[in-house]
């Protein structure tokens, strides 16, 4: 009779996380896209020497992409001097809907990333 407890314990714990993990799926999705999209950016901006007007343009392109309303402000405009450091802020706004809730909500998820021009 213990076994059957701990099997049964066992497949409601699992199909609880399987069903979390089904609902919250969208959540992740955009963590995972908000580090992705930092890394570009901090990539264009190593490529381009600072946060310069094509850099600005590649950077708008990749958010053209994207299907969530996205921000991203820099500390810094213009080509960078040597040892000099841009923070990148990345504000993605999205629709939260919860399961066994009919009103949706509007979330911001932020990211924060820093840049030093080690470039000579």
């Amino acid at each position: 009779m213990k076994d059957f407890f701990d099997i049964m314990l066992i497949l409601i714990i699992t199909l609880t996380m399987f069903i979390s993990m089904m609902f919250f799926a969208s959540e992740l999705t955009i963590q995972q896209e908000a580090i992705h999209l930092r890394s570009r950016v901090i990539e264009i901006i190593e490529i381009e020497n600072g946060y310069t007007e094509s850099a600005k343009t590649r950077v708008n392109k990749l958010i053209k992409n994207s299907k969530h309303n996205i921000i991203v402000n820099t500390s810094k405009n213009g080509s960078l001097e040597f040892g000099e450091k841009i923070i990148i802020e990345i504000i993605i706004f999205y629709e939260r809907k919860l399961p066994f809730n009919a009103i949706s909500k509007i979330v911001k998820y932020t990211i924060m990333g820093e840049y030093y021009n080690i470039n000579g």
